[in-house]
């Protein structure tokens, strides 16, 4: 198998979940230290959020205002470089879908990898992926490592 290209960095989805940390380590291990990576967080601004409409339609990503938002990401970043990155932020306003976003960065950073973690779901939401994941997987022709909820960080030896 081919040593992963570290002269294009890895996408690093991160929404605050545990299966994205995860997923972060468990790509550290694979990429090697030091591989450069962008950690991706989406969001709609709690201001763009009101109206009538709000919650109904456009993007899926949460709501929350800027500083919050700026705090997630800033924890990503520090989530990244504690796996082995060495990482930088993005954070982007959602004006359409995560997955449309997630896709978009990855095609402009040229990136090597998408990565991405799963949250907890009900017994029957584990029979589903994620909306977001799902739209990744078959919208775009770059490698994805889709980590589950359950799978704990890689185990040194």
């Amino acid at each position: 198998m081919p040593a992963p290209d570290s002269s294009r960095s890895a996408l690093l989805c991160w929404d605050g979940s545990d299966g994205a940390v995860s997923a972060m380590q468990h790509a550290a291990r694979i990429l090697g230290a030091g591989h450069d990576a962008v950690v991706l967080f989406a969001h709609v601004p709690t201001e763009s959020a009101r109206g009538v409409l709000a919650g109904f339609s456009g993007p899926d990503a949460p709501i929350m205002g800027i500083s919050d938002a700026e705090d997630l990401l800033e924890r990503g970043v520090e989530v990244a470089r504690e796996a082995g990155f060495n990482a930088t932020g993005l954070r982007i306003v959602a004006e359409r879908k995560t997955s449309e976003i997630v896709v978009a960065v990855a095609e402009e950073r040229d990136a090597v990898l998408i990565v991405m973690g799963q949250r907890q779901r009900s017994p029957l939401g584990t029979l589903l992926l994620g909306s977001v994941a799902r739209d990744v997987l078959s919208s775009n022709h770059r490698p994805v490592m889709l980590v589950g909820p359950g799978s704990s960080g890689p185990q040194r030896r």
